[in-house]
């Protein structure tokens, strides 16, 4: 990335770590992946039980072999069947880590998450000890309304092309609000502010990531 985009990105991210901040969140701020995914490494240390949302994010910070050494991860996997599902997320919500990734971050410090069974917004809200949330610069937007607009037309038709979805939003280009039994969008989380009994880090990467 150019040495000026990077500067100018970088006093937007401080600009929303403030924000952030006053909404109660923690924020770390990480110039490369490297520097992140070490940072994930030290603060969940060994032997926890460590819930994962299915973030591209997480996957391209090359965290999760390093961490599945030492400490027992709960993911959900395509060939499962629906009661395998159910327990892997019931043990995620019950972790020590919650590992995941916003679909957008506001310049005023909100979260936005959009999801397909709810899994990842229930453990958003309570449930595990802590969260780490990874976002790049990419993800951040003006407010809630471009928030949900990058949701639905950016990150919802990039994860219905990795998941082979047949919906209609990949031939078109753009969310057609379908009523499709594939849809991946059915539930909306607005963090607008930190839950009361929630530990929740946002970590802010000045460059891009995941979806």
């Amino acid at each position: 990335m150019d040495e000026n985009i990077k500067k100018a990105n970088k006093i937007i991210i401080e600009n929303v770590k403030k924000s952030l901040l006053k909404n109660r969140f923690n924020c770390e701020v990480f110039e490369n992946k490297e520097e992140l995914s070490g940072y994930i490494i030290k603060t969940v240390g060994e032997g926890k039980k460590i819930g994962l949302g299915g973030s591209v994010s997480i996957k391209e910070i090359g965290v999760l072999d390093k961490l599945s050494k030492t400490n027992e991860i709960f993911t959900h996997k395509p060939e499962m069947s629906p009661d395998e599902r159910r327990r892997v997320w019931l043990n995620a919500i019950d972790s020590d880590f919650y590992l995941a990734s916003p679909q957008a971050v506001t310049c005023d410090g909100k979260l936005i998450f959009v999801d397909g069974t709810g899994n990842r917004c229930a453990a958003l809200t309570w449930g595990p000890k802590h969260i780490l949330l990874v976002a790049g610069v990419n993800k951040i937007v003006k407010n809630e309304e471009e928030g949900l607009r990058r949701a639905r037309n950016i990150a919802a038709i990039r994860n219905n092309i990795r998941l082979n979805k047949k919906n209609p939003c990949v031939i078109t280009g753009k969310c057609e609000d379908c009523q499709s039994e594939e849809r991946i969008c059915n539930i909306l989380t607005v963090l607008w502010k930190k839950p009361k009994i929630t530990d929740i880090t946002v970590l802010l990467l000045n460059e891009e990531l995941g979806y």
